[in-house]
């Protein structure tokens, strides 16, 4: 080995370059020898930990408010403030309109109520038995479908409280099949202050069945064969306490006060109904057979002794105010199932375009009390005029309208919007904003109808009842 070290080349002996502030700042490292390391201050630590601390106990602590997730305002609501505050706007469970107004009439009827003190202080004591027992009137609802589907009986229960002056005098009695009580439940969550009372086995259907028949050439529409349309014909029997009832279908939207119902003379008639004078009787019957029946020597007291008016206006059996005494005096219900057994007996169709509907004009020809034109605005469910109401509008508004869409101006005015047709709003998608595929106009404005329905089911409610199959 040689005792000297080698000669550097001049490679080795090359002094490196100095870095630039950028290339000095990207490879500048901590070193211990060289620099400390960073202390952090330790007032951050105690801060951040006792703020976490404070946020877990606030997730702990009992909350006082709740807000709608659906209200745009983002308002806070405390949680015994017995009225739901609703999401602004169109798509609310319940209107915040509405809330305010009943807020404003609650508080005006309690300053009334102060002033007048001394006045009814004045009145004896039969008038003010009287008035007590008028402000304790229950309005009895009934609603019969075998239908899955529940937001149609959510949008109706809503429409009724959310427009009624004492919503609290209300109690819907639902018929539903035994399959859907159970899921009725869940439908009465969502009104915890309202009276939802499910019924059923209450009422006997064997015997009904057996009047039952169904004409394949009777141009009937499948859907009313269910038995469930023939509710309204057996309440007065099974629920003849109650003394008035209203019976509303489910494909209807409440747009007035209900309770005015109640308060209708019906002049010893055991109904009230609304006259449909776009569809005339001779559209639904064969006339020659049924004055065939009328010429019978020997026949109940219910077949009308004068020949039926072909051009009589014909009802519509969505919403019905019944009189549970004079219903059971007159025989109603005996006067239908005779009825049944006559169609069921003859050799060829008695009557046509649906099943309970023709019965409930025959049983009832001349012995009901006219209803109010706005208390069943109907036809909603449907795309296209018929050839006879194009006329018929012809007639009215000198000018014939096109046969689709199907257009009702008599929804501006309308107290009950009736979605009858086979194209329920439940079954399409919500609408928003204009839409080509439009299936039925309303109003002089030509709104969309089928949003005047869902104005009453807000899309967190629609979720949980059109999954609820799955709960």
């Amino acid at each position: 080995m040689p005792d000297y070290q080698p000669y550097p080349s001049l490679a080795m002996r090359r002094q490196p370059r100095p870095l630039s502030d950028e290339e000095a700042r990207r490879t500048r490292t901590i070193r211990s020898d060289l620099e400390p390391a960073p202390q952090p201050r330790p007032a951050f630590t105690y801060l951040a930990v006792f703020l976490l601390c404070g946020f877990v106990a606030l997730q702990m602590y009992p909350s006082t408010h709740w807000r709608h997730p659906q209200d745009k305002l983002k308002r806070w609501i405390r949680h015994e403030n017995p009225k739901t505050v609703p999401a602004s706007g169109s798509d609310s469970f319940h209107s915040s309109s509405d809330e305010v107004q009943a807020q404003q009439a609650q508080d005006l009827a309690s300053q009334e109520a102060d002033s007048n003190t001394l006045d009814d202080e004045k009145h004896d004591n039969n008038t003010l038995a009287f008035l007590k027992k008028a402000g304790e009137q229950v309005v009895h609802i009934f609603v019969s479908t075998d239908g899955t589907d529940f937001r149609p009986l959510a949008v109706l229960v809503n429409s009724s409280i959310s427009n009624a002056v004492n919503p609290e005098r209300l109690h819907f009695h639902l018929v539903l099949p035994p399959s859907l009580r159970l899921r009725a439940k869940h439908l009465a969550a969502f009104f915890q202050k309202t009276k939802i009372e499910i019924v059923g086995d209450t009422i006997d259907f064997e015997d009904m069945k057996k009047h039952m028949t169904f004409w394949n050439n009777s141009e009937a529409e499948p859907e009313p064969q269910s038995m469930y349309s023939f509710v309204p014909f057996l309440l007065p029997q099974y629920f003849k306490d109650v003394g008035r009832l209203i019976y509303l279908d489910a494909d209807v939207v409440v747009k007035g006060n209900i309770e005015e119902l109640m308060h209708i003379d019906l002049e010893n008639k055991a109904i009230a109904a609304v006259e449909d004078c776009s569809q005339k009787l001779e559209t639904y019957f064969d006339l020659d057979r049924l004055a065939k029946i009328q010429a019978r020597p020997e026949k109940p007291a219910w077949v009308p002794a004068e020949p039926i008016n072909p051009n009589a206006c014909g009802l519509n059996e969505g919403v019905l105010v019944i009189d549970t005494n004079p219903w059971n005096k007159q025989q109603v219900t005996k006067a239908i199932f005779w009825w049944m057994d006559e169609f069921r007996s003859a050799d060829s169709a008695l009557y046509k375009h649906g099943f309970s509907q023709p019965l409930f004009l025959l049983a009832l020809y001349g012995r009901y009390k006219k209803l109010d034109s706005p208390w069943n605005v109907r036809g909603l469910g449907r795309n296209v005029f018929s050839d006879h109401e194009r006329e018929y509008l012809e007639r009215k508004y000198n000018h014939k309208p096109d046969r689709k869409p199907f257009i009702s101006l008599d929804a501006d005015t309308a107290k009950i919007l009736h979605y009858n047709g086979k194209f329920k709003p439940w079954k399409r998608v919500r609408p928003v904003g204009a839409s080509a595929d439009v299936v039925s106009r309303c109003g002089s404005k030509g709104i969309e109808c089928a949003k005047l329905w869902w104005e009453y089911l807000d899309p967190v409610t629609d979720a949980i009842l059109r999954n609820d199959d799955d709960l």
